[in-house]
């Protein structure tokens, strides 16, 4: 739909700057959130940069090791911003310990940045779907609502910007509602319910891998949904027992 944002006089590739607005907001949510948990949001957004640097340059370190055949000859290659060229796995790995070893080292407590870190995943996920909408990334089943969207000459459900709301709204409910004094919850309820979002969601997507008839995003989604659903019921059965033994 999409593929270019025009600025002024510039034109700007959709997915690399959605991708990078989505960082800027996650982080500052990461942040904002960080000081209802009491930790310093300069700690978190060094700890958001750190990880994220980390998972970059191994994503593309990776990609390019992979394909040393082709980068031999053009090694110009090795600069290009390509969302394309990045090795997605390897770099959430090198990610993820990047940001463990950095709360090891400024000695942060994992429950209370993980609650943190929830909102900050959503906020950052809401705002990548933005971006799969515009560049019609993610493309919904054909539907005749009001609010269905025109793609590829057929109307269709917006199914990004479904996820996109509910990602927001729960990110909102979460930083509003929520109860900062168990941070675990905040973190279990971000994922019971961005497991229930793309349950539900996933059933108008176009085009979905399935078993059967059934989507495999959405077995997914039900199994993550009902995991952590027993995980809070759990944790809250060994709070009423704490509570009756005091």
């Amino acid at each position: 739909m999409f593929p270019v944002i025009p600025i002024g006089p510039l034109s700007l590739p959709t997915a690399p700057f959605i991708a990078l607005l989505a960082i800027w907001l996650g982080l500052g949510a990461l942040a904002r959130t960080g000081r209802e948990v009491e930790l310093d949001p300069d700690q978190l957004w060094n700890f958001g940069l750190l990880a994220l640097g980390a998972g970059f340059i191994v994503a593309r370190l990776w990609h390019v090791v992979q394909f040393w055949a082709i980068y031999r000859i053009e090694w110009t290659l090795i600069f290009s911003p390509r969302p394309g060229a990045f090795a997605f796995w390897p770099g959430l790995i090198a990610t993820v310990v990047a940001g463990y070893g950095f709360l090891i080292w400024k000695r942060l407590d994992p429950v209370r940045v993980g609650a943190a870190l929830a909102v900050g995943l959503l906020v950052a996920g809401g705002v990548l779907e933005v971006g799969a909408f515009l560049t019609s990334a993610t493309v919904g089943t054909p539907s005749d609502l009001p609010w269905a969207f025109s793609v590829f000459g057929v109307t269709r459900h917006p199914v990004a910007l479904y996820r996109t709301a509910g990602m927001f709204g729960l990110a909102a409910i979460l930083f509003w509602r929520g109860d900062f004094t168990r941070p675990s919850r905040i973190a279990g309820w971000a994922i019971f319910g961005y497991a229930l979002l793309r349950l539900l969601a996933d059933g108008f997507l176009a085009d979905a891998a399935t078993i059967g008839e059934i989507r495999i995003s959405q077995l997914i989604a039900l199994g993550v949904a009902l995991g952590s659903i027993l995980l809070l019921s759990g944790s809250r059965f060994e709070e009423k027992e704490e509570t009756d033994s005091q």
